[in-house]
């Protein structure tokens, strides 16, 4: 049996080898003659439009003349570079004719055609004549042989298919049993294939196969519909061009790269999938995949997470989310834009005074633009993640916030409080910023107010915040909307209370929660600041 079905195989191999390489001969058999024909219309365009400039005077058909010329000249060159070595010489021999022909034209017929004397006329038509008809025979001899060695190679390549053909039939008979036979040996294999492929299209989870080229081979109709993508758009293309296409999928698709490069196994990882109509948290599984010991690509398998019963789990994870982006930002965004403002450091230092005035000003619009940049990256940094809570506390990281929304909105802002160390744990701490933080860009949204104040005041078991700004009052409550929501939300979550509306002067948010253990030291304590010191 395993020699019916190498015989076969063997023979293929042999086919592989020899008609891949028939084929191309004749490929470029085709192609020079293709080229042949194309520089035998271009020599008759070409003597067509000199007989109509020497008997007509048409300047346009002069025109035309030098045109074909530098087409011509073009395409035989790519001849020679075509066709076999042996044929070389004749295509040699029509370019240096070709070029006879062109030079003939230039110095002899365009300015003698203006020759009064009849008989130096005739002779010079006699000898354009004579090279032209040189020219067009030479350009036909070598076509018409290009086309029949191209017969030739075509009968003999058609002949060698037809035999190999018949001997593969052959042997295609005498294998079919053995083929049959590894169909059945395989039908276990075939049976699992078929089940596992069934259940991937059937399954709820979102699946998705990367190949190790990372090309998507496969998604299911679970994945198309979470990820909002569709499978024909999708499939074969690479993740690449699937981020370029949909940038929503880059937390989607990292696993999948780390899976590949890794070739490790990651389970259980929980990711937040947003899109306008909300956000998702997901639990994601890749798994690479070996075919014969080699990585073949990695499976994705995404699930959704069931809400949690405690929402701190969700706000915790959109945190750590927040502060891994931060840091992305920080350590590639932020190192090539230093690295660009000390190259422009550096050429401004050491050539300076050699650059044009108009050079040197543009370096330093440049390099100022770039700071610039660094600055506004370090604040949006910042607003992804108060990373200065970490280093400093809570209020230090509030005064650092304040002094970029001041220079973005041109609002005043005013920080008073007794203790510059607040007894709160870290947790607390990000969502009291993030409360503030939400106050103040409702202020930008919607206040004209031009000053805020935000009071910190302390008893024995409680902390109270108050931020008020002084945008005048108004008679009707405010609509709460998800900003106020979302910070109502967040100081239940920290067992305190959030209550809001308009007072004399402006519009008030107090938070109330109570005091816990844990807070950092950062700093000196204050009793009054007004501003930021």
């Amino acid at each position: 049996m395993p020699v019916l079905v190498l015989l076969p195989t063997l023979l293929l191999l042999y086919t592989g080898y020899t008609l891949p390489r028939q084929l191309h001969q004749l490929q470029r058999e085709l192609q020079s003659q293709l080229k042949f024909q194309e520089i035998s219309a271009d020599i008759y365009h070409l003597t067509t439009s000199v007989q109509e400039y020497i008997f007509y005077g048409d300047l346009q058909a002069l025109n035309n003349f030098r045109q074909y010329s530098a087409q011509m000249v073009n395409k035989e060159l790519e001849l020679y570079n075509l066709v076999e070595q042996s044929k070389k010489q004749d295509v040699a021999q029509l370019m240096a004719l070709s070029k006879a022909y062109n030079s003939f034209v230039e110095r002899e017929v365009i300015p003698g055609r203006q020759l009064e004397a009849n008989e130096n006329r005739e002779l010079l038509l006699w000898q354009y004549r004579d090279l032209s008809r040189q020219l067009v025979d030479r350009a036909d001899a070598l076509r018409d042989a290009g086309l029949q060695e191209n017969n030739a190679l075509l009968e003999y390549t058609v002949a060698l298919l037809n035999k190999e053909g018949l001997f593969m039939l052959l042997l295609s008979l005498f294998s079919l049993g053995a083929v049959i036979w590894e169909v059945v040996a395989a039908r276990q294999w075939l049976a699992h294939y078929f089940c596992l492929r069934s259940l991937a299209k059937d399954s709820p989870d979102a699946i998705m196969f990367v190949d190790r080229k990372e090309r998507l081979q496969y998604v299911n109709r679970s994945a198309a519909n979470l990820f909002h993508v569709p499978k024909e758009a999708v499939a074969g293309k690479s993740l690449g061009e699937i981020l370029t296409m949909y940038p929503h999928l880059q937390s989607i698709v990292q696993p999948l790269y780390d899976a590949l490069l890794q070739n490790e196994k990651i389970t259980d990882y929980q990711l937040s999938y947003g899109r306008e109509e909300g956000k998702l948290l997901l639990t994601v599984d890749c798994t690479p995949i070996y075919l014969f010991k080699k990585p073949a690509g990695a499976v994705l398998v995404a699930r959704k997470t069931p809400e949690p019963k405690n929402s701190n789990i969700l706000l915790d994870t959109i945190e750590r989310e927040r502060k891994r982006l931060s840091i992305e930002i920080h350590d590639w965004i932020g190192r090539y834009m230093s690295s660009i403002i000390h190259g422009l450091d550096y050429v401004l230092r050491v050539n300076g005074g050699r650059l044009p005035a108009e050079v040197q000003e543009n370096l330093l619009m440049l390099r100022t633009q770039c700071q610039n940049a660094a600055i506004d990256m370090r604040g949006i940094m910042n607003d992804i993640h108060p990373y200065l809570i970490e280093k400093v506390g809570l209020i230090p990281a509030l005064e650092s916030y304040s002094t970029n929304f001041e220079r973005i909105h041109n609002k005043k802002v005013y920080i008073f409080y007794r203790q510059r160390s607040l007894q709160l744990d870290r947790e607390k701490e990000i969502l009291v910023y993030r409360i503030i933080q939400e106050a103040l860009t409702n202020v930008a949204k919607h206040s004209p107010a031009t000053e805020v104040d935000i009071h910190f005041s302390e008893t024995k078991d409680t902390l109270q915040i108050e931020i008020v700004d002084n945008g005048g009052g108004q008679e009707t409550a405010p609509v709460p909307g998800k900003g106020l929501w979302g910070m109502k939300e967040r100081a239940r979550l920290i067992g305190g209370d959030l209550v809001y509306g308009f007072v004399d002067g402006g519009f008030c948010v107090t938070l109330t929660l109570p005091k816990a253990g844990g807070g950092k030291a950062d700093g000196q304590d204050r009793h009054h600041a007004g501003g930021r010191p």
